[in-house]
C-alpha cells in the first residue's frame, strides 16, 4: 500500500510538490539553476553541448580573464549544457514546463561560486537551485578533503538564495566515486574501493543537508552509481571491464561518461520533479541522441527510480574487503557500514579469477545501521595465486557480488583492517602476539594480546587522527599506521 500510495502522489504537478519536487505554482513554470563544475556539465561531448539551445548557459560569451570564462582549450567552446541539457529534454518529454539554466565552471568549488557568481545564484527568480561541490572537497580530511569548507559555503549559498526567494528549493547534487583515486597508486583511496569513497561522499552530503535543515534534499547520484555497480548494470573497475556492463566513467576515469551523465540526469529528474524516470521509457529521446541503447537507458532509469523513489535501499554497504594468507590458510575479512534484510555472505574462491566456488557461508546481521566486521578462515587452500569475492544474499534470495581481491603465494606480517576505520578495527598477525596502540604523541591508548591471530578493537572512544599500532615480534615491535575517522 505504501508503494502504491507513493506512485499515486507522483501524478500531476501538485503531486510533484507533495513528493518534494520543485514546482512554480504561480507562474506554471519552474526555473531551475544548476551550479557546479565539469562534473555538472560533463566535460566532454556529446554530453557537454547536448541540447544547449534549449537551456541558458549563464557563463556563455564571457571574455577571457572573467572569473566565469569558459576556457575552450580545456573543453569544447560554449555554450555548455551537460546534465542540465539532458534534464531539460526529460522534462519536455514528460510535458513539464521547466526553464533550465546552468552556471558551471571547470574545477571550481562552491566557495569559488560564492565569490564570483553570487549575482547569478542569489536571484529571486529561481524556484529551484542545485549545488554540486568539487569532487575532492567533501571527502574526509584524512582523504584530502575539506568537508567543513564544503559545509560552510553550501550553507552560505543556501542563505543567499533564500534571502532572495524564501520559497526556493535547494538541492545538493552528490558526486560519485572516482576510479582514478581508487585504482591508481598513491591516491587517497588506493587499495580501498568505490564503496568506501561513495560512503564518505554520502555521509558528507547528507550531513550538510541534515545539519542545515533548509535544503529540500540530496540528489543521490553517487549512491545511484554504486547501486548500478552492485546490480551488475555498471562496471566497478574500468581497467578490468567485464563484458556487457556500462562504464559510468569517461576515459579519464573520473568525469562521467555519457552513461554516467544519463544516470545523473535520471536521478535529478526523479528528485526535482517527483516523477518516476522509468516513465521515460526505451524510446526516450536523449538516450537516442547520445547513442545510448534502449536496454541501457531503461536499466539506468530503473536504477534512478530505485535510488530516489523506490525506497529500496542497498542490502549491504560494504566498506572494506581483503584476504591475507596466514600459516593456517587464507583469512578473509570484510566490513559493512549498514545492512538491510541481509541473510548471509558466501565467501567464494577461484584459482583462475573466472570460475568461483563457495568455501564458507557467514550469517549476516539482518537489518542494522551499525558497522560490523567479519572474518573467516579458508583452510583448504590450493597452491598458487587465489582470487576471492563475496556473494551477498538477502532474505528474498537476491544476490550481489563484491570486487575480487587477489592473494599471492605468501603474505606475512601483522595487519590493520579496515584502514581508515571509524568504530572498530581488526588487528591480525600470523601468530598470537601482543599489541599496543599509541596516539601521535606516543601516549598508550590501548593494548592487549591477539589470541588465535586476531582481535577486534573498539575505536569509538578515540578522537579522529593518526595512531600507531605496534605488534610484538620477538624482541622488537613492528609498527603499522592507523587513521581513525
Amino acid at each position: 500500500m505504501r508503494a502504491a500510495g507513493r506512485r499515486l502522489l507522483l501524478r500531476g504537478g501538485l503531486a510533484a510538490a507533495l513528493a518534494g519536487g520543485c514546482v512554480g505554482v504561480a507562474r506554471g513554470q519552474v526555473r531551475v539553476l544548476f551550479v557546479g563544475n565539469s562534473f555538472t556539465h560533463g566535460a566532454y561531448d556529446p554530453v557537454l553541448t547536448y541540447n544547449r539551445t534549449a537551456i541558458t548557459d549563464e557563463n556563455a560569451g564571457l571574455p577571457p580573464g572573467h572569473p566565469r570564462y569558459e576556457d575552450p582549450t580545456s573543453s569544447a567552446p560554449g555554450p555548455w549544457s551537460g546534465v542540465a541539457g539532458i534534464f531539460q529534454k526529460f522534462t519536455a518529454q514528460a510535458g513539464l514546463n521547466y526553464e533550465v539554466h546552468l552556471e558551471a565552471i571547470n574545477e571550481v568549488t562552491l566557495q569559488y561560486h560564492y565569490a564570483n557568481a553570487l549575482s547569478v545564484i542569489a536571484q529571486s527568480k529561481w524556484d529551484c537551485v542545485v549545488l554540486q561541490e568539487q569532487s575532492i572537497l567533501p571527502l574526509p580530511v584524512a582523504r584530502g578533503g575539506q568537508p567543513t569548507v564544503f559545509a560552510d559555503y553550501a550553507t552560505r549559498l543556501e542563505q543567499a538564495v533564500h534571502a532572495a526567494n524564501p520559497a526556493a528549493q535547494l538541492y545538493l547534487f552528490q558526486t560519485w566515486a572516482r576510479a582514478d583515486l581508487v585504482e591508481f597508486p598513491n591516491q587517497p583511496y588506493s587499495g580501498s574501493s568505490v564503496d568506501v569513497m561513495t560512503q564518505d561522499l554520502h555521509a558528507s552530503y547528507y550531513q550538510v543537508a541534515a545539519t542545515n535543515g533548509r535544503f529540500a534534499g540530496v540528489a543521490p547520484a553517487g549512491d545511484a552509481w554504486l547501486r548500478a555497480m552492485q546490480a551488475g548494470v555498471a562496471l566497478r573497475d574500468p581497467f578490468s571491464p567485464p563484458a556487457g556492463r556500462l562504464n559510468l566513467w569517461a576515459f579519464d576515469n573520473f568525469h562521467p561518461s555519457k552513461w554516467g551523465s544519463y544516470l545523473n540526469a535520471c536521478v535529478l529528474f526523479a528528485r526535482l520533479t517527483g516523477r518516476d524516470p522509468r516513465t521515460l521509457g526505451a524510446a526516450e529521446q536523449a538516450a537516442a541522441d547520445l547513442d545510448i541503447t534502449p536496454p541501457a537507458a531503461t536499466a539506468l532509469q530503473a536504477i534512478a527510480y530505485q535510488q530516489v523513489i523506490g525506497s529500496t535501499p542497498l542490502p549491504v554497504t560494504l566498506t572494506a574487503f581483503a584476504a591475507q594468507r596466514q600459516p593456517a590458510g587464507v583469512q578473509v575479512r570484510w566490513a559493512t557500514a549498514s545492512e538491510n534484510n541481509n541473510s548471509h555472505f558466501d565467501v567464494q574462491r577461484s584459482t583462475d579469477g573466472t570460475r568461483f566456488e563457495t568455501v564458507a557461508t557467514v550469517p549476516g546481521r539482518g537489518t542494522t545501521a551499525q558497522p560490523a566486521t567479519y572474518t573467516t578462515l579458508d583452510a583448504a587452500t590450493p597452491p598458487g595465486p587465489l582470487y576471492y569475492r563475496l556473494q551477498q544474499v538477502d532474505a528474498g534470495g537476491a544476490r550481489s557480488f563484491s570486487p575480487v581481491v587477489t592473494v599471492g603465494e605468501a603474505s606475512r606480517g601483522p595487519g590493520v583492517f579496515p584502514n581508515p576505520a571509524r568504530e572498530q578495527v581488526l588487528l591480525s598477525a600470523p601468530t598470537a602476539t601482543a599489541y599496543r596502540v599509541r596516539c601521535a604523541r606516543g601516549q598508550l591508548v590501548a593494548q592487549g594480546t591477539l589470541m588465535g591471530g586476531g582481535a577486534t578493537v573498539g575505536l569509538s572512544g578515540l578522537a579522529p587522527g593518526i595512531y600507531l599500532v605496534e605488534f610484538q615480534e620477538g624482541n622488537r615491535w613492528v609498527r603499522r599506521r592507523l587513521c581513525k575517522q
